[in-house]
Parts: C-alpha cells; sequence; structure tokens
C-alpha cells in the first residue's frame, strides 16, 4: 500500500483533525518566600554594600551589593519554588505606623503578555536589570497597585485601612509592581539618569526600546499577625539612608516610594522556553517552565501497512494498536518513533527536586471516552530518513510511561523520570520511545517535532514555598 493510501485511510477514519488554538492567556508565574534584608542595591549602587536603603530580597540566596546575572547563575539557591528561576527580587522594608519594621512573607511574579500575535515576545537576556516605580513618589502611579487582603480590592491609592483576613488570623498587604517590558536591546542596567526599559503601549513597544520582553508583576505580601488593622496612608517605606561615615540616618517615605529591582537569573533554557513555547503562543503556562529542555530532533511513524515506506518528516505523528481478534501481529499497527537529547541534570542540586517529563499536543481521535497509551522503549539506532517498519528498532512492548487521555487535543505531560534517569545512568545522551496505541484499535495523532507544538522533553525543578 502506498503512503497516500494509508494517509487517505486513516482521514476516512476521522484521524486528521484540525489543530485548535489556544484561547489561555500568554503568563507563567513564580512564588519565592523572602529570604534576607540587606542595605544593598547592586543595580543603581553596585559594589557600595550597607550604604543602601534597607530592601528586603527574594528568589536568590546570595543576592548582595555585588550581584550580577552570572552571580546569580553561579550559586543557584534560591527561595522561589521553581528551580530554574534564581533571580534577584529585592523591595523597600516596610514599616508599620507604630515604627515596627517588618518582613514580607512571599512574592508572587506573573510574567506575562499582550498582543503577542502581533508583537512577539524575546527571551530575557542573561543579568537584564530592571527597575519599576519611583523612590521619589508622592502621588499614585499607575504601575503600583495597593491591595488589602480582607478589601475591596487593587487600588493606585493610600488611605485604605487594612482589617484581619477573612479567618481572622492576620493583618495581609500587598504592594504589585509592574515593571517596564520593552528593552532598549544594549544595556542591561539602569543608570542614573538614563533607562534600559520603557512600557509597551497597546502591546506595542516604543522606538526606542524595540525589544519586547515579558512584563514581569510583581506582588509582594506582608503578613502580620501581630495587628488587627493596618492604615495605609500612615505605614512607610525605606529610603536610602544619610551616610554620616559608616553610620546610617535612615529615613522613610510614604507607600507612594514604592518601588522594585529585578535581576533575571532564569536558565538559558527556562527564558526561552516561556517566551518562544509558552506565551508567544497565548498559553498561560502555569508553573511549568522547565529548568532545561530539549525538542524532539527526530520523529516519524511506521505502519504495518506499509512496511517499506520512509516518512522523515511527518505532518502528524500518527498511532494505531488493535491486540483484539488475533493479536497485534494478525492486526495493523501504526506506531511513532521519537528521538530526544537529553537535557543533562544540573550540577550541585539536590537531584531530587527535578522531574523529567514529555510535553506532547495532540489526543484520540474517536469520541468514545479516554484511553490509556504506551511509551515503549527503543533503540537510539535509527535514522529518520531511512527507518521503515521493516528496518525499525526492536519494541518489547514493556511501557516506560502510560498516558491517559481522551479526545481533546490539549497539551499533556508524560512522567518519564525514570526512563530517562536510566538512560543517563548508562552514560547515554539520547533517548527514544515508540508511542503506541491502546490495544483497542483507536486512533492518536499528536503534532510532530518542528512544528509549533512539537514534542519537548522537559527538565523541571520545584520545591514547596508555602504562601502563609
Amino acid at each position: 500500500m502506498k503512503r497516500t493510501t494509508l494517509t487517505t485511510a486513516l482521514t476516512g477514519a476521522g484521524f486528521l483533525l484540525f489543530l485548535q488554538a489556544a484561547h489561555a492567556g500568554p503568563q507563567a508565574h513564580v512564588v519565592c518566600a523572602y529570604s534576607h534584608t540587606l542595605g544593598d542595591d547592586a543595580i543603581m549602587m553596585f559594589g557600595m554594600p550597607h550604604q543602601a536603603m534597607w530592601h528586603d530580597f527574594f528568589g536568590n540566596e546570595h543576592t548582595d551589593a555585588t550581584s550580577t546575572g552570572k552571580t546569580l547563575r553561579a550559586q543557584e539557591s534560591t527561595t522561589c519554588d521553581n528551580k530554574a528561576d534564581s533571580s534577584a527580587y529585592w523591595v523597600p522594608s516596610l514599616r508599620l505606623p507604630d515604627g515596627r519594621q517588618v518582613k514580607p512573607a512571599y512574592q508572587k511574579t506573573y510574567y506575562q503578555a499582550s498582543k503577542v500575535d502581533l508583537y512577539p515576545l524575546q527571551p530575557f537576556p542573561p543579568g537584564l536589570s530592571l527597575l519599576a516605580g519611583d523612590h521619589h513618589g508622592s502621588a499614585p502611579n499607575p504601575h503600583i497597585t495597593f491591595l488589602c487582603a480582607n478589601g475591596k480590592g487593587y487600588t493606585h491609592k493610600l488611605g485604605e485601612v487594612c482589617g484581619l483576613r477573612k479567618a481572622g488570623d492576620a493583618v495581609q498587604f500587598n504592594i504589585g509592581i509592574q515593571f517596564p517590558n520593552c528593552w532598549d536591546g544594549v544595556n542591561l542596567k539602569p543608570s542614573h539618569g538614563m533607562a534600559n526599559a520603557a512600557y509597551d503601549v497597546k502591546g506595542q513597544c516604543p522606538s526606542a526600546f524595540p525589544v519586547k520582553i515579558p512584563t514581569v508583576n510583581m506582588n509582594v505580601a506582608w503578613v502580620l499577625p501581630g495587628i488587627t488593622s493596618l492604615d495605609t496612608a500612615r505605614a512607610q517605606l525605606s529610603l536610602d539612608p544619610l551616610m554620616h561615615g559608616d553610620e546610617r540616618e535612615e529615613r522613610w517615605g510614604s507607600l507612594y516610594t514604592a518601588h522594585a529591582d529585578f535581576i533575571n537569573g532564569w536558565t538559558e533554557e527556562g527564558a526561552r522556553f516561556m517566551t518562544e513555547l509558552c506565551m508567544n503562543q497565548g498559553m498561560d503556562c502555569g508553573t511549568t517552565i522547565p529548568y532545561g529542555y530539549s525538542q524532539a530532533k527526530a520523529n516519524v511513524w511506521l505502519s504495518s501497512r506499509e512496511p517499506d515506506a520512509a516518512v522523515p518528516a511527518p505532518g502528524s505523528l500518527l498511532v494505531e494498536d488493535n491486540w483484539q481478534n488475533g493479536g497485534r501481529t494478525h492486526n495493523s499497527e501504526t506506531l511513532s518513533l521519537v528521538k530526544f537529547s537529553i537535557p543533562p541534570l544540573p550540577k550541585g542540586q539536590d537531584a531530587s527536586h527535578f522531574k523529567y517529563r514529555i510535553r506532547i499536543y495532540g489526543g484520540k481521535v474517536e469520541t468514545n471516552g479516554a484511553d490509556q497509551i504506551f511509551f515503549y522503549p527503543a533503540s537510539n539506532d535509527w535514522d529518520p530518513a531511512t527507518v521503515t517498519w521493516a528496518s525499525r528498532p526492536v519494541c518489547n512492548y514493556r511501557s516506560d510511561a502510560v498516558l491517559y487521555l481522551n479526545h481533546a487535543r490539549q497539551y499533556r505531560m508524560v512522567d518519564v523520570d525514570k526512563a530517562v534517569r536510566k538512560a543517563l545512568a548508562q552514560g547515554k545522551t539520547e533517548i527514544s520511545w515508540y508511542i503506541g496505541g491502546d490495544r483497542q484499535g483507536n486512533h492518536y495523532q499528536f503534532e510532530p517535532a518542528g512544528s509549533k507544538e512539537g514534542l519537548v522533553l522537559m527538565l523541571s525543578g520545584f520545591t514547596k514555598t508555602p504562601e502563609i
């Protein structure tokens, strides 16, 4: 049977489906616990320890007055829940009306964008530093918001009095800081009198700042169990001290002086995934931004209907497998064969915090409920240009992973951690699988390598960061 005949047969069975567009908003997020407090500022007062205003730091645990993108990546320990993010985030310290300086609980940052179909994003360059807000501010700022957890929602104005949360356990007060999202493409750091980034206008960047990057929306939460109310008009934020030799004379300003600093410490692959494989596709990727990843380097479908046909550049990955009425050797079978380079585990980190998963896009063709498909191990000694059903690597039909799925065409995650670690222990740098059907004769279709939704082998690392 010719390949065109197989495609026609599968199309007739409803195998080929139109791609459904994603509708979720383009974003990802990370939660980072409070790390430490220093009088340091590695962006505007680099190399001047203890001479800046008090800052509360999140993310990279080594951030100080001499931090750079390189030092953040060299010392990766972070308070963030995603191990791919060793960025440095910091804000001025908060002082209550009674004079007490209090520590924040955590910050949650949303990486967001708009109109990516017209104005797509570029990844954060390594070490990019950004500023937001105005430490001389005396009036509402459109990029700064305030929130009482028991209040009426976000506002740009002061004056609301925060009460106890619904649980009655504490007062919670949040400040949201939106960073500029258009980089000048040249300067990794701003300097006094020179900005390196600006805000977009309806999704489009101004000509002097042409590189559109994800919008860093940082939301800092103070959870204050020792009080019953907080007057936002009377709370204060730290300002740069007056220095008398080595002695500090502290200064404080209103909450309108709210601002924040960010130095990008994401892995380069994580930053690239965030834009190219997530947000530019209009997706809400949540916490799934990986530490490292590799896109499928080869994939084919192979069918017993065409034992001598090679399909080096398939338009879709097709799967059909029937073990009934005589078994698989008596029924036609179509398997998809995929190969990946293995993203290496990071050095110097606890490997138990990481997991390998495959992201695959597609679904079952039939609408008769959900079924399992299987990922069978395969050797790596095959060439997509020449491999056929007749010359295919041996398949032992003992699966490394199982995926339960229905007919919805969407992204799915497949846990292949055990199989990948076994391959690494054997010294392998590549890994291959057959994707086999549910053994009931149903059909499946997935997007191939090279497509917008092509297969990705992801290495993700997570730790639990509680939101109090």
